[in-house]
């Protein structure tokens, strides 16, 4: 079965971030814990974005950072889509072309998702030639999930992806339909401060 697995030890300034997991490629995995216990950058880590010193990260098999070897793929060269806690859209294009951003990138024989069924899982139908700046936050991160589906990725990070999205559109992500069931890891496990 395809995995991901991931040993990421890196400092920033008092804190240390110390991370080892094995999870299967299926099925949504969680990360939870108090603010500052380093979710966001663990996600960032596995985007690339953040590079860990003491890293080693295997995706489906695929080498993404070796720092014992001295090997790090850059984030623009791996295969995911990020949904940062913020709707980062591109303000100078309205909802449909940024959808199509990153879906008329990938070859029509490797897209996984549609572009009507990300919209429709989403519920962005009637805001596709809206201009980002005028969403509310939860719509643009609406469209930011979307956008992340539409570029096919092997690896969908989301960085609290409903956070702003309002209640009653929160049940609908991300579990999609017939998505397998959810894993958790305990950041608490992962990570400690640094004593000074």
């Amino acid at each position: 079965m395809s995995n991901l697995s991931a040993r990421l030890g890196l400092a920033l300034g008092n804190f240390r971030l110390d991370a080892s997991f094995d999870v299967p490629g299926r099925g949504v995995t969680a990360l939870f814990g108090n603010s500052g216990s380093g979710k966001t950058t663990v996600l960032r880590c596995l985007a690339g974005l953040e590079r860990a010193p003491d890293g080693c990260l295997t995706v489906n098999g695929e080498l993404w950072q070796d720092e014992n070897n001295g090997f790090f793929l850059p984030t623009h060269r791996r295969p995911l889509g990020y949904v940062f806690q913020e709707a980062s859209l591109f303000p100078h294009l309205n909802v449909r072309h940024n959808l199509e951003y990153g879906w008329k990138r990938i070859p029509a024989a490797e897209r996984r998702v549609s572009f009507e069924l990300a919209v429709e899982l989403v519920g962005i139908g009637q805001l596709l030639n809206h201009s980002p700046a005028h969403l509310s936050g939860g719509e643009r991160q609406r469209v930011a999930i979307a956008r992340a589906l539409l570029s096919s990725p092997r690896l969908p990070l989301m960085d609290e992806p409903v956070g702003s999205t309002g209640p009653g559109q929160q049940e609908g992500h991300p579990s999609l339909p017939g998505a397998p069931p959810r894993r958790t890891i305990d950041p608490g496990h992962l990570c400690q401060p640094l004593s000074g």
